[in-house]
């Protein structure tokens, strides 16, 4: 992943300056095994650790998902970074400074259209923020949200702003700043009308900025004052843009939400502020979509915990139910908040104050399970025996779904007790259900359903696979490890065997190994893997480097690995010659026959005197 941008050294410099263990420790929990740490995987879903770093070597992999290379990667994938951006990340973190011209030369179309579309997002946000504070157009607007509790302090924490009514006032002001009109629409900032005219897309509203997870505007959210539709208006999706991706407040909320293990999942920009001024400042929010895959794994590197606290209407418990089984699947312990019927946590703070939030709303708290029970009851008329006969065995389906017995027989007890009927009946339907799950979940082990889990690489990693494979196979991986490990076993190996590799992979890694030494770089695995360009390689090559071996290899185990490659090629050289003898006897070319003959006993003298 070596860029032409940054030069080699400054790279090299800011990978010598992390220990990659305290960077990853900052979204892993990581425990010390052996020489190296291990823990769950922040990129797929799994119960089981699969996820190691490597101290020594500087590198992690995932023998589940196939994740794997050095600091700069992880931080690329963790963070959704460009190569360009992890490294001016992480070289502001160490205090290294990248020259600005090697910034300058670089240029990628499609990274400096997002770059102008956060910078057009950044002065659009700055211009909004000025008019609500500071002129008489936002007068209207200021008054509406200090009358809604909104504090100056609040306004300027969160960057609101206001956009007026008037058709262009922001695209003549952007225009005049040097950007172009393309820019603008594809920021989805601006409109094109049928006539071909360019007109402001967001007009007299209360305008809230989106931030990413690093603090920069990418979008925005308006919410008008009077009775016009939309009530709330987001940007569309861009290159910078994406909903599905995206949490409200996650770049101020994600300090609290790891050091507290606990996210509080919100619906909209005003409960968010609200919360946040409540005191309790983990919250986050969707952006006019449902709760997603792609949120649920953010959430998760952060966050063992998410409290949902959603709107008490028909949509806002929807949601919640569906939520619930988008967080489960990524291994999230879930509590569900019970707001009063008419009331969102914005409207519930204003009436009833914060203390009283927090203590009687995000006090009593009920399991996803007790939430899924009650929230089912609405599809069933329990005065009707056939419906309430449904009624519980949809509950026991949920309750089924639990892993401790001790949870099972609660929610068990608690449907016994109300509808009064026989634990032990209810208990035998239970077990029943629970077996026939529990065989399912065997077969696909972790969270397979998930499409980002272990089956994206069909579990073929040389980690995780049972395969027993030919002698030569292994002795051409373990060749690998050592060649990536010491320049002087990979001249050897160059010579002995060169490009004779049997297995594709190998024979690739062993190129790119060659190439490297020949350009004069030394024996470092970390800085090895930063020139590889492909995502599979790089995924293999991390594979080989954590593989469980005695560090130190004698002479005569390399030379034992070294024979089994060239064994094999005798072998495919056997297999040739006997077939060519065959043609020969057909032929009645008997002398021919004879003389394949004797090159055949010398080759396997060969293997079998080594």
């Amino acid at each position: 992943m070596s860029s032409k941008l940054i030069p080699d050294e400054i790279l090299h410099n800011i990978r010598r300056h992390f220990d990659i263990v305290d960077v990853i420790s900052q979204y892993v929990q990581l425990k010390k095994s052996g020489r190296n740490f291990v823990g769950l995987c922040p990129f797929h879903s799994e119960k089981t650790p699969s996820f190691s770093v490597s101290p020594e070597k500087q590198i992690y992999h995932c023998f589940g998902c196939g994740a794997g290379g050095d600091v700069l990667r992880f931080i690329m994938e963790i963070e959704n970074f460009s190569f360009r951006e992890a490294a001016l990340h992480l070289g502001q973190q160490a205090g290294i400074t990248i020259p600005l011209e090697h910034e300058q030369t670089y240029y990628d179309p499609l990274e400096q259209q997002k770059q102008q579309m956060i910078q057009v997002h950044e002065l659009a946000s700055k211009f909004y923020h000025y008019l609500l504070l500071e002129t008489e157009h936002g007068q209207e607007s200021l008054r509406y949200l200090i009358d809604r509790g909104f504090t100056r302090e609040l306004i300027e924490t969160f960057y609101i702003g206001y956009a007026p009514s008037a058709w262009d006032t922001l695209k003549n002001f952007l225009v005049k700043r040097g950007f172009a009109i393309e820019i603008l629409e594809k920021a989805g900032l601006i409109i094109q009308s049928d006539e071909g005219n360019y007109y402001d897309r967001f007009r007299n509203r209360v305008m809230f900025p989106i931030f990413d997870a690093h603090g920069r505007v990418i979008a925005f959210g308006g919410r008008v004052l009077d009775q016009s539709l939309p009530k709330y208006l987001n940007s569309p999706e861009t290159l910078i843009f994406n909903k599905s991706k995206t949490l409200y407040n996650l770049h101020l909320a994600k300090k609290q939400i790891r050091k507290k293990r606990q996210a509080i999942l919100l619906e909209g920009y005003v409960d968010t502020i609200a919360v946040w001024n409540a005191g309790v400042e983990q919250g986050i929010a969707t952006l006019g979509t449902s709760l997603t895959e792609e949120h649920a794994k953010i959430l998760r590197r952060d966050a063992d915990e998410v409290v949902i606290s959603y709107d008490s209407d028909s949509a806002g418990q929807l949601a919640i139910f569906r939520a619930i089984d988008t967080l489960q699947e990524v291994g999230c312990q879930i509590k569900i908040v019970q707001m009063p019927k008419g009331l969102d946590p914005d409207d519930y703070i204003r009436k009833f104050g914060a203390e009283s939030f927090k203590q009687e709303i995000l006090g009593n708290t009920v399991t996803a399970t007790a939430f899924k029970i009650q929230y089912i009851r609405k599809d069933y008329n329990l005065n009707v025996e056939s419906d309430r006969m449904k009624y519980l065995t949809h509950a026991i389906d949920i309750i089924a779904d639990l892993t401790h017995a001790i949870e099972r027989e609660h929610y068990l007890k608690g449907l016994a007790d109300e509808f009064q009927l026989s634990f032990d009946s209810l208990k035998n339907d239970l077990q029943l259900i629970y077996y026939e799950k529990r065989k399912k979940k065997e077969k696909t082990r972790d969270n397979l359903a998930v499409k980002w889990n272990n089956n994206i690489n069909n579990g073929n990693h040389l980690g995780r696979s049972k395969t027993l494979y030919p002698a030569y196979y292994n002795a051409e991986k373990y060749l690998i490890y050592f060649m990536m490990k010491d320049r002087q076993i990979a001249e050897k190996i160059q010579q002995e065997i060169g490009s004779g590799f049997h297995v594709e992979d190998f024979a690739v890694l062993a190129a790119y190994i060659y190439s490297y030494y020949g350009e004069g770089n030394p024996a470092d695995i970390s800085r090895f893997l930063s020139t590889l360009q492909d995502q599979h390689d790089i995924q293999l090559a991390t594979e080989m480097a954590m593989l469980d071996v005695n560090e130190e290899i004698t002479e005569d185990e390399l030379n034992d690995y070294i024979m089994q490659v060239k064994k094999y090629n005798i072998e495919i050289m056997i297999k040739q010659k006997r077939e060519e003898q065959l043609k020969a006897e057909r032929s009645n070319d008997f002398v021919k026959a004879a003389q394949i003959g004797q090159e055949i006993i010398q080759l396997r003298n060969k293997l079998k005197w080594g």
